[in-house]
């Protein structure tokens, strides 16, 4: 068999959420079995990420950017940003988001919960119910227009998650060598952090997948 080394952030994210999901499931107090759940791997959004540059002058974008992971269980949905022992945000003891990070989680969480709060949506109704509050509540941005990849992108991705929970959380997945520091906790506080190690094969950080 062959033996898959790699190195990152990245590779790490997969490693956790594929090989580790029921310590993960575990942490964050949730019995749903990790066979039942679904795991989406570094869903897109769109690159550009927007938090109210270019509303004065109309230039709307429906873009918000790329989440680590999205996991769905019985229990509920859970927004992913992973990090590891190496990132710039990990350096200190707490954790610190940035605007456009927790701007991204804002914007999915609200079309999660417009998606639940109805019955089975075709996105030309969802815009039409929707499309006032959305760019009053998320200035700079709108919603994904008819047709686009982005809509359907979004579409197929809050379909494939409806059978979930409706609870809707926002995690923090920490990644770190055994033995080497933790960090204390997240900022915002809305985030959940859990916290998974992994045995490095060089003190760098190349480790095994598989």
């Amino acid at each position: 068999m062959s033996r898959i080394i790699s190195y990152g952030e990245d590779p790490l994210t997969f490693w956790a959420i594929t090989s580790q999901l029921s310590r993960i499931l575990q942490a964050l107090g949730d019995q749903s079995s990790s066979d039942r759940a679904i795991v989406v791997y570094r869903p897109s959004f769109g690159r550009r990420g927007r938090t109210g540059l270019g509303a004065e002058k109309g230039q709307l974008s429906a873009e918000f950017g790329e989440f680590d992971a999205i996991l769905g269980t019985q229990s509920a949905i859970y927004l992913v940003e992973s990090k590891w022992h190496s990132s710039s945000e990990a350096r200190s003891e707490w954790i610190e988001l940035r605007p456009g990070q927790i701007h991204r989680h804002e914007i999915l969480h609200w079309y999660f919960e417009k998606w639940q709060a109805g019955p089975s949506h075709d996105w030309d109704t969802f815009i039409s119910r929707h499309d006032k509050a959305f760019r009053s509540r998320f200035l700079g941005n709108k919603l994904a227009p008819v047709g686009s990849t982005l809509a359907k992108n979004l579409e197929f991705v809050l379909g494939e998650l409806n059978q979930c929970g409706s609870d809707i959380q926002d995690v923090l997945l920490f990644i770190g060598q055994t033995g080497g520091p933790k960090p204390m906790g997240v900022r915002p506080d809305s985030f959940r952090l859990v916290a998974i190690d992994y045995q490095p094969l060089t003190p760098t950080g190349y480790f095994q997948m598989a």
